[in-house]
């Protein structure tokens, strides 16, 4: 049996991601919670296979998640999505009574428009797990953003459901490993996600990456730059594209003519395109 690590505790939306991504694979597995996104990652020195959240339709890339993949090598091997859906929460009868809100970091970015129309205080937790921990134990001047689903669990005087800033909320989560342990079947399109180091920063060098993506009709969904944290100025480039199953030669011919005009490229992970 496999060992997942998963930011936990139970009912995170990591959770759920990883018990429905063991569902829909069939994969037999056993979920292991740690208590932050780092720990997550790192438990792949005892785990088979780590869950990370990775980008959300409204708040964008968890960079933590992303540094932590380039930074330590793991490989993505898939990747799943999940809806997301929060409501605001109170034991106060009235949400004028509430000056403080507990919320999880990444929530926070997902609810803005709404926290800013009463103006909370934010007090940042690390999972939505802990939100409704401290929330449950607070008294009625404070209130929480927590996830649609809790509200099944636990009752409170004042709930105002949906407080997403867009009612389309999605969360892309990968599925990551120190080495490509899973068999995965790929679909007719596929995903990459490399990394390009700069070795000599001059004029043009990310045209030259763009020209060599359009000459070999390459389709890119995303680039991002990241510091390489040695000096100030200098920088690497996450990039995912997106493939035909029949064009995967392309991604070896890219990585070719890259490397040939002075770019250290690094392949992290090919993966099925989400529907």
């Amino acid at each position: 049996m496999k060992k997942l690590a998963v930011l936990g505790p139970k009912g995170t939306y990591s959770d759920i991601a990883a018990k429905k991504y063991i569902s829909e694979n069939n994969i037999d597995a056993q979920i292991e919670y740690y208590p932050s996104i780092l720990k997550t990652a790192l438990a792949l020195n005892e785990s088979d296979l780590a869950i990370l959240p990775f980008e959300n339709t409204l708040d964008g890339f968890v960079i933590e998640s992303l540094d932590i993949i380039i930074s330590h090598g793991f490989k993505i091997i898939d990747q799943i999505k999940l809806d997301i859906d929060f409501a605001f929460v109170s034991n106060s009868n009235d949400i004028k009574d509430v000056k403080e809100v507990f919320c999880q970091f990444k929530a926070y970015g997902q609810c803005i428009d709404f926290i800013s129309k009463y103006g909370f205080n934010i007090i940042q937790t690390q999972s939505n797990s802990e939100t409704v921990k401290k929330i449950n134990s607070a008294n009625k001047n404070f209130g929480a953003i927590i996830p649609t689903h809790f509200l099944n669990e636990y009752s409170y005087n004042t709930v105002i459901e949906h407080v997403a800033d867009r009612k389309k909320n999605e969360t892309r989560f990968f599925i990551v490993s120190k080495e490509n342990t899973l068999n995965i079947e790929y679909n007719d399109i596929i995903n990459a996600s490399l990394v390009i180091v700069i070795k000599e920063d001059k004029p043009g060098v990310l045209f030259s990456i763009l020209k060599e993506l359009n000459e070999l009709d390459i389709n890119m969904n995303s680039i991002m730059s990241r510091p390489m944290k040695t000096e100030m100025g200098q920088y690497k480039f996450y990039i995912e594209i997106s493939l035909s199953k029949d064009s995967l030669n392309k991604l070896e011919k890219l990585n070719k003519e890259l490397k040939k005009q002075g770019f250290f490229v690094e392949i992290l992970g090919v993966y099925n395109k989400l529907n």
